[in-house]
């Protein structure tokens, strides 16, 4: 019985409305039985669902914190950007980016770079993106992503401190069936990445989280 209440549990954790509705005894728990076996694709019987439901510890959840989270929400900026490309290179290319970054500053403008311990992520304007790949050499190009798009969301202040934010946003997203291509955090803002054709869609789901 262990297994399956933490498994519930778990599931519960993904989903702030869900919690916020268990906290106010306003939700039908054999609905969200039924709802989370459909989702899930769970094997447990409706009734032992359920009765994991009602063992779910709310210890670390609050209204109080649930309000706050919102409040962050409704006073975020959302602004976009198209024409965007990843590039995924081995830690090799390290140099060649350092010295264009000094000299030729064809990737400068407008680079996002992650590095890590062996692979280097740039997210870059995909104009002249052939010229751009010619400062590396093949072997040095792991992967390239062409038509993507950037949707910039700008906190008012540093939220680290609070839980929930991010998994809010890709769940929001994850709902709408939206692949998340990539995410940068450099807060106050987190950079969000998805295909060109899913932006509107994907802004839409974003702009509902501020109401």
């Amino acid at each position: 019985m262990s297994s399956i209440n933490q498994e519930i549990a778990k599931l519960i954790n993904q989903h702030i409305s869900i919690q916020k509705s268990l906290k106010r005894d306003i939700v039908n728990l054999r609905g969200l039985a039924k709802f989370l076996i459909k989702r899930y694709h769970l094997t447990y019987p409706v009734d032992a669902v359920i009765s994991a439901i009602r063992r779910y510890d709310f210890g670390h959840f609050s209204d109080d914190k649930v309000e706050l989270i919102q409040e962050v929400f409704s006073k975020m900026l959302l602004t976009t950007k198209d024409n965007v490309a990843r590039v995924i290179l081995h830690d090799s290319a390290f140099d060649k980016i350092s010295k264009d970054y000094l000299e030729e500053n064809l990737l400068k403008k407008n680079l996002r770079i992650i590095k890590a311990k062996e692979q280097i992520t740039l997210i870059v304007n995909q104009k002249n993106i052939e010229e751009k790949l010619a400062l590396f050499d093949k072997e040095d190009i792991v992967t390239v992503h062409k038509g993507l798009s950037e949707i910039r969301i700008q906190f008012q202040k540093d939220i680290t401190f609070l839980k929930g934010i991010v998994s809010r946003i890709t769940s929001e997203l994850a709902t709408r069936e939206i692949n998340l291509v990539d995410i940068i955090f450099s807060m106050p803002d987190i950079l969000v990445y998805v295909q060109e054709e899913d932006m509107l869609e994907a802004l839409e789901a974003l702009r509902k989280i501020k109401v």
